[in-house]
């Protein structure tokens, strides 16, 4: 689906999709570790088009402006790929800020410099958590983990993004728990490249198990794009804090400082913008909060167990 644009401020950088590739550190970028660093002229985020909710550019139109009146500056938009290339445009300094999932937030506070700023959270000011599942058809003969290691080789196995905690990692490390390798011992292991997608090809039993988000399977069912009763859930995990909003580590402080303010004052500085901006959460009842590095320190645990994929090398 091609997404209309409506902001001009958006525009497009190109950039390898392979996160395992991007993550090589191979000193690809144009920064150099030590090079000084000023507050930029321009501040640039990074931007990925989604299917599940195109008109979520729209939203952002009004939270740029607010951005630029806050901060004084000019905001762009800067298309990247997936997340391993916001990765990358990040160690490039291509971008300022961008949000990834926790386990690739993770994955890049070993490569580059960068740091946490904000996450959805709850209204008393928790950060909000979510759960990885593992669903299958609703006529699926598979009733327990149990019946999946048992049947793997007859199984074709859906991960969302290489990058996913939700959608691959954390399902992944406990499936590795079980003493099973997904692409020894399934039949067939496909990526999706979104949780919709997974969601929408287990409802079709096109796939025989799927990694899905928790909060992403209910905004589907309140959405009614799926009904509660397509799938079946067989396994779920620990709670996960959610996507992460982070920006260059680099950068000044008193930079990094003004910018994580705007973020958090954006709710109360224009509670119109704001509503219209939140309508895009799982749980638009959601407010940005301050989050901390060690707040990931249980992912980081996980990846070290991850032995054939040894991320955090």
């Amino acid at each position: 689906m091609t997404l209309p644009v409506h902001s001009r401020r958006l525009r497009l950088l190109a950039a390898a999709a392979l996160l395992p590739f991007l993550l090589a550190g191979c000193g690809r970028g144009e920064a150099t570790p030590g090079d000084p660093v000023s507050a930029p002229h321009v501040l640039r985020i990074s931007w990925t088009p989604s299917e599940e909710e195109p008109e979520r550019l729209a939203r952002w139109d009004g939270f740029v402006g607010y951005l630029e009146r806050r901060l004084g500056m000019p905001v762009e938009l800067i298309q990247t790929g997936n997340y391993g290339a916001k990765i990358e445009a990040m160690r490039a300094r291509k971008i300022e800020v961008c949000t990834l999932p926790p386990f690739s937030y993770v994955i890049a506070r070993t490569k580059t410099p960068v740091e946490p700023m904000i996450v959805r959270g709850e209204p008393e000011g928790s950060p909000a958590l979510y759960r990885s599942i593992l669903v299958v058809p609703a006529a699926s003969p598979l009733q327990s983990m149990d019946d999946v290691k048992a049947h793997a080789g007859e199984l074709t196995l859906a991960w969302v993004d290489p990058a996913s905690a939700s959608g691959h990692l954390v399902p992944r490390a406990y499936l590795e728990t079980l003493g099973l390798v997904p692409e020894r011992d399934f039949r067939q292991v496909v990526f999706t490249l979104s949780h919709l997608a997974s969601v929408m090809t287990a409802k079709a039993a096109k796939v025989d198990l799927a990694a899905v988000t928790s909060n992403g399977l209910e905004r589907f069912i309140r959405e009614g794009r799926v009904d509660r009763e397509d799938l079946r859930v067989l396994w779920a995990s620990e709670s996960i804090v959610t996507d992460v909003t982070v920006i260059r580590g680099d950068l000044p402080e008193e930079f990094k400082a003004r910018v994580r303010a705007a973020w958090l004052e954006f709710r109360t500085a224009e509670p119109q913008l704001w509503a219209a901006f939140a309508r895009g959460f799982p749980d638009p009842s959601s407010i940005w909060v301050p989050v901390q590095d060690a707040d990931f320190d249980n992912l980081r645990e996980i990846a070290r167990r991850l032995e054939h994929l040894r991320l955090l090398e």
